[in-house]
């Protein structure tokens, strides 16, 4: 059997779209053969899209909110609710594609909205928020998002402090007396990455595409570093340095140690949720793929979750390739779609088409 469970395309395609599009060039070269597709997502861009996906012939209503966005301007985002289930993705309301590159700056960025989307689907009675995070445009460790949920950060004159990330460097003290308890037990956190909050390969790393220079990320560090010694000594537990804490610009890290939220791999309860995870077979042939494949799609996100589960061979697809297959892993092969050079504009307008087509020439080498 052909698997194919791709991940979204950023800016160009979601895991939906990106499936049916490598099914169909498979079923124009590959008459007779068993295709089945299963979009994937790390929690961060197309996870409400695939939680649609799976849960259909369920009853799921789109709820439509309104919130801050990261530039602080009103806006509209969706939740997904079942029954008294509810699903948000950071993505919808404070992600890097609701900005334009001129207007990015991990500085002013907030996450207020992910705060205000939370408490309102709480206040609709829910009994369970499933925040998938990822693709942010933040880097301020979920202050602004706890804030709206209670949460009280205070400067050496016991006086809150003033907006932005910067202000994090002179945090003295967190108060969590007045934190809506109702978050704790009803708000389950999906993590896209694994990095720690601090370190090389900490939260900053995705500070630059968030519009961070060197003067910005030497602010940010002092912050991050900051906020990590006062949340530790505001629970009496270091919690920075466990994977997964750096995730959209430290807001897992947040939630995990001020809101006392349980967390979890976005990419396993995808696997979970879609039945792939109990389905693959070692015989199976998977197809893959994302945007773009570095370092960190092998070690974890969607692409390193299949790594890990049984299958013949693993054939990653993807719009850019900055990393080697390491010549021992004999199972995976990642292939550029590009047909070649292209400017980025080009690029993103035809991913469709050219999945379409490299997915028609492997399903021929397939026969």
């Amino acid at each position: 059997m052909i698997i194919v469970a791709p991940t979204a395309f950023k800016e160009a395609l979601g895991p939906v779209a990106a499936a049916r599009a490598i099914a169909a060039g498979l079923k124009s070269s590959l008459k007779n053969k068993k295709i089945e597709i299963y979009p994937l997502s790390d929690g961060g861009d197309g996870f409400l899209e695939c939680i649609s996906y799976y849960f259909k012939g369920r009853r799921l209503r789109n709820v439509t909110l309104k919130v801050t966005g990261p530039a602080g301007e009103r806006i509209k985002t969706s939740a997904l609710i079942s029954g008294r289930q509810a699903f948000i993705e950071s993505a919808s309301i404070l992600g890097l594609r609701l900005l334009e590159d001129k207007n990015r700056d991990p500085l002013k960025a907030t996450s207020k909205g992910l705060g205000e989307a939370i408490l309102a689907l709480l206040d609709k009675d829910m009994e369970e928020v499933i925040v998938g995070l990822g693709g942010s445009a933040t880097v301020d460790g979920g202050r602004d998002a706890l804030e709206v949920l209670g949460v009280r950060f205070l400067d050496s004159k016991d006086n809150p402090l003033g907006p932005g990330p910067a202000e994090l460097a002179g945090l003295e003290r967190i108060d969590l007396s007045g934190i809506d308890p109702r978050v704790k037990k009803q708000v389950l956190i999906l993590w896209d990455v694994d990095n720690p909050l601090l370190g090389p390969y900490g939260a900053l790393i995705y500070a630059p595409q968030k519009g961070a220079g060197q003067k910005e990320l030497t602010a940010l560090e002092l912050s991050l570093q900051r906020y990590a010694e006062v949340t530790e000594l505001t629970i009496a537990q270091r919690l920075d340095h466990r994977r997964g804490m750096g995730a959209a610009g430290g807001i897992a890290l947040g939630f995990a140690a001020l809101a006392g939220c349980k967390l979890m791999s976005g990419a396993d309860y995808m696997l979970r949720l879609s039945g792939l995870r109990d389905k693959l077979k070692k015989e199976d042939i998977v197809i893959s793929g994302e945007g773009r494949l570095d370092k960190q799609s092998l070690s974890y996100k969607v692409v390193g979750a299949l790594r890990k589960l049984p299958h013949s061979k693993l054939i990653l697809l993807c719009g850019e390739i900055r990393v080697q297959i390491a010549p021992r892993d004999r199972r995976t092969t990642a292939i550029s779609i590009q047909p070649g050079p292209i400017d980025r504009k080009n690029a993103l307008a035809n991913t469709k088409e050219y999945l379409k087509q490299t997915a028609t020439q492997i399903g021929r080498l397939l026969k």
